[in-house]
This record gives C-alpha cells, structure tokens and sequence, in this order.
C-alpha cells in the first residue's frame, strides 16, 4: 500500500509548492484571537509563561489508517512531543472515513484533554505533502463544538525541532475537565454532515459556492485522489480551491499571494459563502483556516466530502450527480447523471 500511495502521489501533486521564502506567518508573531495559525517561537514564548487556559495537543493517526508521506501514529508520542503537549489520536474524532462523532460524544473526548470553549488550543501533527490536514481536523471539530481560541502550529512538528527547541519523551497523564462551558455545537452553521444535508443547504442558501480542495489531477476526474477513495470526478457545480500551494516545502503556510489570486478567479471571494470538502474533509479543514485566518467570513464544510457523495452517486446518479473536466477551459466539462 505505502508504494502504491506514493506512486499516487507523485502523480497528484505535480503543482511546485512554494519555496522556504514564501510565508504567511512570521516566526516571532505576536499572539493575536483573530489568528488560527501560531509559529513554533510564540508557542514557545506561551509554554514559557506557563499559561493557564493553554492546552497543546499532539495529534497522531490511528494505525489502521492509510501511509502518507510521512507518518506518526499513536506509539510515536511517546519517542518525542513538545513539552507539556497531551495526546490525542485522530481515532477519537470517529472512523477515518467517516463523520465526525455526534457532538455530545466529540465533547467529551475533548473535556477528557482538559479542553473547554475557554481553552487556548494549540493542535499540531507532523508536516506531510497532504499539508497540515490531521492537527486542522482535530482544529476543526474542536472550533465547531465551540472552543473560540484555536490555534494549529505553522509547520507542525519539524518547525518545533528546527526552531531547536527540546522534546519531552514517554507518556503524560491527562487533566480532565468538568464543564465544557456552553451547549454543543456552538457553532452548527460551518458543519454540514451527508449529501442529503449539502442538498438541502445548496436550496436553502443558492448563492453559496462549492470548493474543492483536492489537487487539479483530481478536480479534473483525471485521478482517483487515494488508493481507497474510489470513483474520479467532482461533486456538480464545484469550483477548484486546490490543496497543492496552501504550504510551503517545509510546511509553513504559504504567503496568500500564491494561492489567493486564483481562488479570485474562480469566483472565491471573501464576501461569497463557501462551502469546502476534499476526499474526506481532512484536507479542507486546513483550508477552512487558512481563509479564516485571511478574513473570509461565510463558511461551512461538507464533511461527507467527495468519498461519501461518490457513495450515494452510485446509488442514485441524477440526485448526486458528479462532474469531470474544467468549466473554464480544456478539458470541457461533461455533467454525469446516470
């Protein structure tokens, strides 16, 4: 499986990231609310003031999921973590595949980590070429049950040991909490689970644009994306948002000027309401705060994303129907509902 997901890969990412130089946060940023990205000198400085409300998670995968590039599941916590940092597996969240837990369950799996809406949660993974996806899933949920500080480290991991900054070995004890602090989710609006929910909601809010943020192999209906996520195309009426320039080679979040003049030319605007999905929502749940964070304001996401639409495309083509091709240019796009 590891050779045939690189092999895919190479294939889908054909697209040059951005070079070291091309940053949208700076190393000694200062801590600010109305930033979701934070870099690894002012975690560093927050960890050292020995903050109350912060609480670091380092987030692994759990081993029956798919290799990426590069990989660290829940055995590796204990081989090295920033200090102070809790784990949390990417198991607890819910199956791989699948939806998000239902909030009152996503919400105890964060009191246990001692996380409440009042919490300064910093989430971080290892960077891999899907970019920083597994911490902003991890980001996502939390955000959406309500936690109102959120914060995924620039670079993840490596940008930790390349600041030169120690690890802390073995396990750590959780300190849990009681009270969450508000009811749950404090913020339904940015989650849309099944197909039938982002129909619905495509009736309901008509101006809406739906964007994909796989790679352009994929958008075009030219790769399957994953060895296990079957089926090529997009969802009808998706315009292409991309994951293949969002970070840089070493895993920083690119400064917008490379991504953002395109995602103007296909209508992705901050003053439109957008909805993202990718194959699985992992990979849009970094994309969520990266247009956060550069002020768009009206977003959701569709956590059934491509794989689950493919599911019930099969099932009933012409209420699920699927697209390949490019809408503004070659290939030309062919509509599929049948």
């Amino acid at each position: 499986m590891a050779s045939e997901h690189e092999a895919l890969m190479a294939s889908n990412y054909q697209i040059e990231q951005a070079g070291i130089d091309s940053r949208l946060m700076r190393d000694h940023e200062p801590l600010r609310p109305d930033h979701f990205f934070i870099s690894a000198h002012t975690l560093k400085k927050a960890l050292d003031q020995k903050m109350d409300s912060l609480v670091v998670l380092d987030v692994t995968r759990g081993k029956g999921n798919y290799q990426l590039d590069q990989t660290r599941v829940a055995s590796d916590y204990a081989k090295g973590h920033i200090p102070g940092a809790t784990h949390f597996n990417t198991d607890e969240l819910g199956e791989f595949k699948d939806y998000l837990l239902e909030p009152d369950l996503l919400k105890e799996r964060f009191l246990a980590k001692g996380i409440t809406k009042d919490t300064l949660l910093v989430v971080y993974s290892i960077y891999a070429r899907d970019i920083l996806y597994i911490a902003s899933r991890v980001a996502f949920a939390a955000y959406y049950l309500g936690v109102d500080q959120v914060k995924i480290l620039d670079g993840g991991l490596q940008a930790w040991q390349r600041a030169g900054f120690e690890l802390e070995y073995g396990e750590k004890s959780d300190k849990s909490a009681q009270d969450f602090g508000c009811d749950v989710p404090k913020r339904p609006e940015i989650y849309i689970k099944r197909p039938e929910d982002l129909l619905n909601y495509r009736e309901e809010h008509p101006k809406a644009i739906l964007a994909s943020v796989r790679t352009w192999k994929e958008y075009l209906g030219v790769n399957e994306g994953h060895a296990w996520n079957k089926g090529v195309g997009e969802i009808a009426g998706a315009r292409y948002l991309g994951d293949e320039r969002l970070a840089n080679i070493q895993g920083y979040i690119a400064n917008s000027d490379v991504y953002q003049p395109q995602w103007e030319q296909w209508g992705l605007t901050r003053d439109q309401e957008i909805v993202l999905y990718c194959g699985t929502s992992w990979r849009s749940s970094t994309a969520f705060f990266v247009m956060k964070q550069l002020g768009y304001k009206h977003l959701a996401m569709f956590d059934g994303s491509w794989f689950k639409w493919y599911q019930a495309h099969l099932e009933n083509p012409k209420r699920f129907p699927i697209q390949r091709g490019n809408p503004m240019g070659q290939p030309p796009l062919e509509l599929i509902d049948f």
